[in-house]
């Protein structure tokens, strides 16, 4: 079966077996931006970067993403762009710094959002805290594909691309 036949199975899987839809989001993918090119701070994507943009993509092409939300930095641009472009959507931009603005965004969507969030290693953990993932995620500097899937009843999916 491919990732993204599975990817939709599973989220319609934890759909029915979450909190009714009514309730709470149906899925929150939470990112970290992909490989970037350099240190600096608003560093672009690297090669790798670029192809897993387009993993990621691919893996998130059936799942139903209704909003993709990232921040300011243009790595995480970059790496949600090709999933922008392929569902012709409009991203919500978020201050970098802002993991509390960007958790209050989050919130502030439909109750039957699909969101993909792309963020960096060192707020994720509190995004996903701040959406009541009690389960604590460390991200080390030179770890990338992680996908972090947030159930409508907050608990939390790890998967990789």
């Amino acid at each position: 079966m491919r990732k993204s036949a599975v990817l939709a199975l599973m989220l319609a899987l934890v759909t029915t077996l979450s909190s009714t839809a009514a309730e709470a989001h149906r899925g929150i993918f939470v990112v970290r931006h992909a490989e970037k090119a350099s240190q600096e701070p608003d560093a672009l994507l690297s090669l790798q970067g670029e192809d897993r943009a387009l993993a990621l993509a691919r893996l998130l092409r059936s799942a139903g993403v209704t909003h993709v939300v990232h921040t300011d930095r243009v790595r995480t641009r970059q790496t949600v762009e090709p999933l922008v472009e392929q569902k012709g959507l409009t991203p919500i931009v978020v201050p970098h710094a802002d993991v509390a603005g960007l958790v209050h965004q989050l919130k502030a969507l439909p109750r039957d959002a699909v969101v993909v969030v792309a963020a960096h290693s060192d707020t994720i953990a509190q995004i996903l805290l701040g959406l009541g993932v009690t389960t604590p995620v460390t991200i080390r500097d030179d770890q990338y594909g992680r996908v972090f899937l947030v159930t409508e009843s907050s608990q939390l999916i790890e998967l990789a691309y």
